[in-house]
């Protein structure tokens, strides 16, 4: 198997693209990736193996068909292994630029992620959730639905952000419930 060079990207023959997805240049589609119809993806992205971009909503209106929203990928991302991102439900999900999501991290549907998060290995961004610029989510760590994560925010490894939870932009979050 070659690699697929398009539009300046690498793509692997084992991912599968969908038809009206928008890519940038400079990207690097690894193995078994795969994503759904009207993603858009900035420049220089990089997607390790077995990525989910775009898959329907995990929530209950949207289990059997996808919405009229997608997922909105800035530019300068890295996605590790196994990452997904599901697709919006009342607006696009969003990544913006210098984002890394380690392996198994997870966004929900309608979340925004602004500039330089880190989300470590096994981190869980529950729907509808706002990430702002500069959070770093340790291994493991848990964000409940509708969670607002202030800017530079440290939520500690297997730490888990409950719906009543407020963090504030510098703070640091522990324990279970942090």
């Amino acid at each position: 198997m070659e690699l697929e060079i398009i539009q300046n990207n690498i793509i692997h023959p084992t991912s599968i693209i969908g038809d009206k997805v928008i890519l940038g240049n400079g990207n690097y589609i690894g193995p078994n990736c795969l994503i759904y119809n009207g993603v858009e993806i900035g420049n220089n992205n990089r997607f390790e193996s077995n990525v989910i971009i775009g898959s329907n909503a995990e929530h209950r209106d949207y289990f059997k068909e996808q919405s009229n929203f997608s997922v909105k990928i800035g530019n300068g991302n890295i996605f590790r292994e196994f990452v997904t991102i599901n697709a919006g439900t009342f607006r696009n999900t969003e990544v913006q630029n210098n984002v890394i999501m380690l392996r198994g991290s997870h966004l929900g549907h309608d979340v925004i992620v602004e500039d330089k998060v880190t989300l470590s290995c096994n981190v869980l961004i529950g729907g509808e959730s706002y990430v702002m610029e500069g959070v770093n989510c340790g291994l493991g760590a848990v964000v409940h639905q509708y969670s607002i994560l202030g800017a530079y925010a440290m939520i500690g490894m297997n730490s888990t952000i409950t719906k009543k939870a407020l963090v504030h932009p510098g703070e640091t979050w522990v324990g279970s419930p942090a």
